[in-house]
């Protein structure tokens, strides 16, 4: 078995050589720059504790700005069972004291 290869068969093999290394070498390079700009380490775990903590407070703040409505609601229940309390209590004095008003010979029976 034998192998011919002729001048065009080394271009062709250039060619693709070239190729394929410029991708490897864009590859690499974009690889490289992508290690200069991140940020370090320390810093991006900072960060993740900082959103963390910013989370945390923000979940906290709705949290208690839904218990003062909730809060709001209950004292506005309480005042009006306390205000309907109040005016029942004030209907059995006022009958009471009205009981009194009425002539004597109208509550006399025989």
């Amino acid at each position: 078995m034998t192998i011919s290869i002729d001048g065009t068969d080394i271009g062709q093999a250039i060619e693709i050589a070239g190729i394929v290394g410029s991708i490897v070498a864009l590859i690499v390079a974009g690889f490289i720059i992508y290690l200069m700009v991140r940020p370090p380490r320390r810093s991006r775990k900072r960060r993740a504790e900082r959103d963390e903590e910013a989370l945390a407070t923000e979940e906290m703040l709705r949290l208690m700005d839904r218990m003062e409505q909730r809060l709001a609601i209950l004292e506005r229940a309480v005042d009006g069972e306390a205000n309907a309390r109040h005016y029942l209590e004030r209907e059995r004095e006022q009958q009471l004291l009205d009981a009194g008003d009425e002539d004597p010979q109208a509550r006399r029976t025989k």
